[in-house]
């Protein structure tokens, strides 16, 4: 399943309309501007996640500083009518439509774009999980696998567990049409609890083209420089699809163990 020859996509939440700017100058492959409020902060109390506090004026002001892709998660699977035109109107060239609950969901926003912008699904609910082949049938133009809301969710010891038990690989098989990709990225010899080395190589294994870097990145690599940071994470994917199958298989073992072996994991009921 490894394509070692597609590009790999490296998307960054805002922070900073500089630092988004400097982030897209280094090689990043697109800025998301994050609008998600939808019973998040309820949802996610007790969870260690970050809830980004983004506007409308955070995307207009990082359209007036750049050309380049803008990506908008938009505040719930059914936004009104205002949010979406006005998303779309400040010149976002993407939506992320997050917490789906079934494909009626996901036909009914790509209705409401009808090609306007490109479309990622979050698959981050069990109903888009058991809907998933259906989901993936549909013309969006990328999925995103949700591991923090899919732990809460599943009820789940460690936002890990689809690295394990099976259900990521069963995912990306019903996703081959479709860019496809999970989870988060820091800097190489990095990731805590789970070492960032079994990340890269599931997303090389599983075909990933795209993902987002991690909250841990911009404290992992303050010691570079952006355009280096961001290289030796492209490097490393590089890496990880030019091995073989044999090694492939080695390595998803190794993931598994490593996935088992943390803290919590044997206490799923």
């Amino acid at each position: 399943m490894t394509k070692t020859n597609e590009t790999f996509d490296l998307l960054v939440f805002h922070r900073e309309l500089d630092a988004s700017v400097a982030h897209l100058e280094a090689g990043a492959a697109g800025i998301i501007v994050d609008l998600e409020n939808w019973g998040k902060r309820q949802r996610q109390a007790g969870y260690d996640t970050e809830i980004n506090a983004h506007g409308i004026h955070d995307l207009t002001a990082l359209r007036g500083k750049t050309d380049a892709a803008i990506l908008c998660r938009i505040s719930q699977p059914d936004p009104e009518d205002r949010e979406l035109s006005t998303v779309i109107g400040e010149g976002a060239n993407e939506i992320i439509v997050p917490m789906m609950a079934n494909v009626g969901q996901a036909e009914r926003i790509l209705r409401r774009v009808d090609g306007a912008c490109k479309v990622t699904l979050m698959v981050e609910t069990c109903g888009a999980v058991a809907d998933i082949q259906k989901i993936a049938a549909l013309p969006a133009d990328r999925i995103y696998v949700g591991l923090n809301d899919l732990q809460i969710d599943r009820g789940s010891p460690t936002i890990f567990e689809p690295l394990a038990d099976g259900l990521l690989e069963e995912l990306r098989n019903s996703c081959t049409d479709i860019a496809f990709g999970f989870g988060g990225l820091t800097l190489p010899g990095y990731g805590d609890p789970l070492p960032g080395r079994h990340l890269y190589a599931e997303m090389a294994r599983l075909g990933c083209s795209f993902t987002f870097l991690r909250r841990s990145f911009y404290r992992d690599a303050q010691h570079l420089g952006l355009a280096e940071a961001l290289g030796a994470i492209q490097a490393q994917i590089c890496k990880y699809r030019s091995r073989s199958e044999a090694e492939c298989q080695r390595d998803a073992a190794d993931t598994v163990r490593a996935v088992e072996a943390l803290e919590g994991y044997k206490c799923a009921v």
